[in-house]
């Protein structure tokens, strides 16, 4: 023991007489000292205030009105709109109506050349004529027994025929006279004056007459996932480039079941309602819609940001006071359903009361950081709650089996962080490959 002592002791005392002898040296380990002091004082009051804690953004909880809507681009186009085409060929001699003009049904919008048509109708004619004599003069001649019955069906057969000719030449004659379908608005016109026309397999397009203006449809391309949670009578609403900041009213007229492939994306049709009693839409105009497909007008609101984000990594000391609750921050704050999150119940197929489940949404459970009030600073805590309904924003919360919510209107949950270096965190950063 004296062994250990002594070396000690003879330390302290050459420690004394040195600093006896040099002031500066007893100076300098006086600094030294309060230099230790203030540093430790300094990690002790930022550790109790927070001083070194990251910065949380928040966002409220809320309560209000939600709605689950689906969105889509569409075509507004009229109801009825007839295209107007000929069955015959030749060069247009008149057009007498051009755009916007008002029509009524059976008024004369175009006519063709008829002058090759015409004579076309007079060589039937007289070919009739002809065969009309013949027959007649061998009907006589068939009473008094001097011609055959066979001469007879040849002279009846030609007759026949020629009547047939004549009257499809006088249908194309008639033809070359171009009349309005229905009463309506001329919205297109296709052909100009003095260019020929060939009616081959298909009848060229001349015009487009739109019925009626005033009752117009939306026209648009639902991906077929989502096509299932619409039906017909939904309310839906629409806007459009030309009307900046004005929202249309409108409901779901019918949902095509004939399939659209594009480059293997199948999407069905949607007819939206368009009422146009000031004649503002115009045929054409690209409408972007919404069909509210659920909604309802009172619930817990929480911002998909909360449900995005994730803890950022901390030191032991801050880990511990963090999960009060003792949760782990690897529970995670709920990513994506396809991050592990799955209804409430256990797996899909699961049944529910010993019934199949229906395809109904189920509750999900999900795990959000709330920012709570401890002491001299705050303090995130994670809690568990159900969700239900999203609009792509917002979530609704649902109560647990004990009708208990977990958070209340005007909680603050963390949507993202910053720490004093500047770096921020509100969602796990997505890694790719290299390029090189």
């Amino acid at each position: 023991m004296q062994k250990i002592i002594q070396p000690i002791t003879t330390a302290i005392k050459a420690i004394r007489t040195i600093l006896a002898q040099r002031v500066w040296v007893r100076r300098a380990v006086y600094l030294a000292v309060v230099a230790l002091v203030f540093v430790i004082a300094w990690k002790f009051l930022s550790s109790a205030l927070g001083w070194n804690d990251p910065q949380y953004k928040t966002a409220a909880i809320e309560e209000g009105p939600l709605q689950v809507t689906i969105s889509a681009s569409g075509t507004l186009n009229p109801v009825k709109s007839v295209q107007v085409g000929t069955q015959v060929s030749g060069m247009l001699q008149e057009i007498y109506v051009d755009f916007n003009d008002v029509v009524k049904k059976g008024q004369i919008i175009a006519r063709i050349d008829a002058r090759e048509w015409q004579a076309r109708f007079e060589q039937a004619e007289a070919n009739y004529i002809l065969a009309n004599r013949n027959h007649e003069n061998n009907k006589k001649l068939l009473e008094k027994n001097f011609i055959s019955q066979a001469a007879f069906d040849q002279t009846l057969s030609a007759y026949k025929s020629a009547k047939a000719a004549m009257a499809m030449a006088k249908k194309a004659l008639d033809d070359t006279v171009i009349r309005a379908p229905v009463d309506g608005v001329v919205v297109k016109r296709s052909v100009e004056r003095g260019q020929t026309v060939a009616a081959s397999l298909q009848a060229p397009e001349l015009f487009i007459i739109a019925q009626d203006l005033t009752d117009m449809q939306v026209e648009t391309a639902i991906d077929e996932s989502d096509v299932g949670r619409i039906t017909e009578g939904m309310t839906a609403s629409f806007t459009v480039d030309a009307f900046p900041g004005r929202v249309f009213q409108s409901k779901v007229k019918q949902v095509r079941k004939a399939p659209v492939n594009i480059q293997n994306v199948v999407t069905y049709t949607v007819l939206l309602t368009a009422e146009n009693p000031d004649l503002k839409l115009l045929p054409g105009m690209t409408a972007n819609a919404a069909i509210i497909t659920e909604q309802k007008e009172k619930v817990l609101r929480i911002s998909n940001a909360a449900l995005r984000f994730k803890m950022p990594e901390f030191s032991d000391n801050q880990k511990d006071k963090a999960l009060a609750s003792k949760e782990t921050p690897s529970g995670g704050a709920g990513g994506s359903r396809k991050e592990g999150a799955r209804p409430e119940g256990g797996k899909p197929g699961a049944k529910e009361g010993g019934k199949p489940y229906s395809g109904a949404p189920r509750p999900m459970v999900r795990k959000v950081w709330v920012l709570e009030e401890a002491g001299l600073k705050n303090k995130p805590v994670q809690k568990t709650i159900r969700v239900g309904l999203s609009d792509g924003a917002a979530t609704e919360i649902l109560p647990d089996q004990e009708g208990n919510y977990g958070l209340k209107a005007g909680d603050l949950v963390i949507v993202g962080s910053s720490s004093k270096a500047g770096g921020s965190s509100s969602m796990p950063k997505a890694t790719g490959p290299r390029l090189f």
